[in-house]
């Protein structure tokens, strides 16, 4: 871990990373930038590790029923992951020089102080014998979580009271239909989250497919297919709760399904 959350020298997650859940997966396709030079997005695409944004998005599809809600409940999950220690790393990246700088200068003031007081106070450290000559000395873990807390309250405290969250970019977040190319893609769809910062210069756009998988593991999940592409409502069946569960998952499965084939006709000239 460090105080870069997410960020490590050439072992991020390159375009192609993937993810999976019970009922959906997950990869990680790469971002565009808009405003910046090329190797910001090489840096993105290298040293970035895009594994909780994946995880984010998991929670978020778990109890999935249409895509705009998906989409304002990331909306509001990222905004809030950048604002926490996890979610600093990226954050990082979008800010203007002279903030970077301020970031950096009492990140390595305040890291210092802390090792020291653990230090002083920590019964904790040990040490070991590798062999009669030579003695290693391990120190406890340098407490990056601590650090960025103190210094995001330092931050507030010195900007007069601007609050941290004003860092933060805008986040959208936004479902496309991928119609075209030579297979049918019924059960992915491109999903990108853009974050717009005007405190750079640029704008990153993250992009992932994600696949709904089709779930046919029982005989009532193979029978509540069928049901779930004749109604729009499994309220009214007569057939046991439990099934009825089944096949309201069936209804929105279809619904993902039927989503692709209406905006593939009216892309139709």
């Amino acid at each position: 871990m460090s105080y870069f959350y997410g960020v490590s020298v050439n072992n991020g997650t390159r375009p192609g990373f993937k993810k999976t859940s019970e009922k959906f997966g997950i990869c990680f396709e790469g971002v565009e930038c808009e405003g910046v030079a090329h190797d910001v997005k090489i840096k993105l695409e290298t040293f970035h590790n895009w594994s909780q944004v994946i995880d984010i998005i998991l929670a978020s599809l778990e109890f999935f029923h249409n895509a705009s809600n998906v989409e304002d409940d990331l909306q509001n999950k990222v905004n809030d992951w950048l604002g926490n220690f996890e979610g600093f790393g990226l954050l990082f990246t979008f800010l203007p020089s002279e903030i970077y700088q301020y970031f950096l200068l009492n990140y390595f003031h305040i890291i210092k102080t802390l090792q020291e007081d653990e230090d002083m106070y920590s019964h904790n450290n040990m040490s070991f014998q590798v062999d009669d000559d030579i003695q290693i000395q391990m120190r406890n873990p340098i407490p990056y979580q601590d650090a960025f807390h103190r210094i995001k309250t330092l931050y507030e405290l010195e900007s007069g009271g601007l609050p941290f969250s004003d860092l933060i970019p805008m986040i959208e977040v936004k479902f496309l239909q991928l119609v075209g190319g030579p297979k049918e893609q019924e059960r992915r769809k491109m999903l990108l989250i853009k974050f717009n910062s005007s405190n750079s210069k640029f704008n990153v756009i993250a992009k992932f497919t994600i696949e709904k998988k089709r779930l046919r593991r029982t005989l009532a999940e193979i029978a509540a297919e069928v049901v779930g592409q004749m109604v729009e409502d499994s309220k009214d069946l007569e057939i046991p709760d439990t099934l009825k569960e089944v096949v309201s998952d069936k209804i929105i499965d279809a619904e993902w399904v039927s989503d692709y084939w209406l905006t593939k006709v009216q892309k139709k000239p």
